[in-house]
């Protein structure tokens, strides 16, 4: 029998600091870090392989008001909304999320007794993507297309720089932006990031980590957790707003991925919690629709 996060006999959620037992976590800007860094600093104290990816979109937010930079939303034709990132905007993401997010998570786990090491995509070409040419977004009922976004697709994962780091013992600690074959920034999805680099890394399991519980029908009711995803929730509106993005990064992680969670970044011990099914497995196979 496998052995869990803290090293007890349980039915195998995480394996051990091997390549086949490394568990990337993902945790959102806008969510409480401090219980998912305190389980981030046990697993790698007690020899285990945690890689923490993440995102800052709160923090962004209030860099761009104090710079004076305006935030501008993209609303895609299915409803899912993303950041609109022209050069000014992809400035504010960058220094935010490698001047201020990274550095504080960094530090947090030194706090707690754990290494970490601070990457992004562009260090040693870890995410190279390509920028998206034109992005369609309803604005007054009417489908305009955008041609000055510096967003990318991820399309090739290096993940030598992170092994590096989980063979020293450390944390790698990774957020966006990515860069192109030139070398260029671009914004790239965080959540898309962790998934495509838990498939680059062989990983046990990917937990994505946010403000609620799972996905939810009714987002202001958690008792509408979905126990269960897979691709045909996609289909109308239930699964709506940034929710979207998680789950389609998650589903295709799922292929390759074991074990593929969201859960709530608030709860103590998050990531077994996750795990042990508090949260919303996602599977790329259909298995059917469960409600707890």
């Amino acid at each position: 029998m496998a052995q869990d996060l803290t090293g007890e006999a349980s039915n195998g959620l995480i394996g051990n600091a091997t390549p086949g037992g490394v568990i990337v976590v993902k945790i959102g800007g806008g969510s409480d870090p401090e219980q998912v860094l305190d389980e981030v600093a046990e697993l790698a104290t007690s020899g285990r392989a945690p890689v923490l990816v993440h995102g800052g979109g709160p923090v962004a937010d209030r860099l761009a008001e104090q710079l004076g930079v305006e935030r501008r939303v993209i609303c895609s034709p299915d409803g899912t909304q993303s950041r609109r990132t022209d050069q000014a905007m992809l400035d504010v993401i960058t220094l935010a999320l490698l001047g201020r997010v990274k550095p504080q998570l960094v530090g947090a786990l030194r706090l707690r007794g754990a290494r970490a090491v601070g990457l992004s995509g562009a260090d040693g070409a870890l995410l190279t993507a390509t920028r998206k040419p034109a992005l369609r977004s309803v604005q007054d009922g009417r489908t305009i297309l955008i041609r000055d976004d510096r967003s990318g697709r991820i399309e090739h994962v290096d993940p030598t720089s992170v092994r590096a780091v989980l063979d020293r013992g450390d944390v790698p600690v990774v957020s966006p932006p990515a860069s192109d074959t030139a070398g260029n920034l671009l914004n790239v999805d965080a959540d898309e990031a962790a998934a495509r680099l838990a498939e680059a890394l062989g990983a046990s399991a990917l937990v994505l980590l946010t403000d609620v519980c799972g996905v939810l029908t009714d987002p202001d009711d958690p008792s509408t957790r979905i126990a269960e995803v897979g691709p045909h929730h996609l289909t109308g509106d239930v699964v709506r707003g940034r929710m979207r993005h998680k789950v389609r990064a998650g589903l295709r992680a799922s292929r390759t991925v074991p074990q593929v969670a969201i859960g709530a970044a608030h709860l103590p011990r998050p990531i077994r919690q996750a795990l042990s099914g508090t949260g919303t497995w996602l599977r790329e196979g259909e298995r059917g629709e469960r409600h707890e």
